[in-house]
């Protein structure tokens, strides 16, 4: 990508600081900050992965639950499970320290539980069949449209075209070439 003889003032996206950016995606101040945000958006990966399980061994048939479990079933923060049972809102049993139990009957009329909606990553979603079939190449794809080669990169860039290069040639699947440029023909 090309460099801009103007400075782009912007925010990096981690450190919240200002820089000024030589290109329009540059997102973060420096290499440091991008990588500490990598590591953050893994961490977060792993504790949601991690909360999944812990979700998925809750069995659904007990009547009473554990205020932890209250929490990663129904996204609400323990202390306010504590005040709701201190007001006497919601039923609870005290069996020691560490072994209070709420009615997850009555939760469950106050909060709905949680849905949790898992979005295919762009790798699973996106799975090509790369026969030459099925594909164009660059040229083919200048050819046909008229367009420049330029044009083509940046829109397979652009629409996060999946692509996959064999030798010289870059295969790049019709069925989403002919979606971007059908009003070209």
């Amino acid at each position: 990508m090309g460099y801009s003889k103007l400075k782009i003032p912007k925010v990096c996206e981690y450190c919240r600081k200002p820089f000024e950016a030589k290109t329009v995606t540059t997102r973060f101040c420096s290499k440091e900050c991008s990588h500490k945000a990598d590591n953050a958006r893994k961490k977060a990966e792993r504790k949601e992965a991690k909360q999944q399980e812990l979700i998925a061994q809750i069995p659904n048939n007990r009547p009473y639950i554990s205020i932890a479990e209250a929490v990663l079933l129904f996204g609400i923060s323990r202390d306010t499970i504590y005040r709701l049972v201190r007001m006497g809102k919601i039923p609870s049993i005290n069996l020691g320290d560490r072994l209070t139990r709420i009615s997850r009957e009555h939760i469950e009329t106050m909060f709905a539980p949680l849905e949790i909606v898992s979005i295919p990553t762009e790798k699973q979603s996106k799975k090509m069949d790369y026969s030459q079939e099925e594909c164009y190449t660059i040229g083919e794809i200048t050819d046909k449209f008229g367009v420049s080669p330029a044009t083509v990169s940046n829109a397979i860039r652009r629409n996060s075209i999946p692509k996959k290069q064999v030798g010289k040639f870059v295969y790049v699947p019709k069925k989403e070439i002919d979606k971007i440029f059908a009003s070209k023909k």
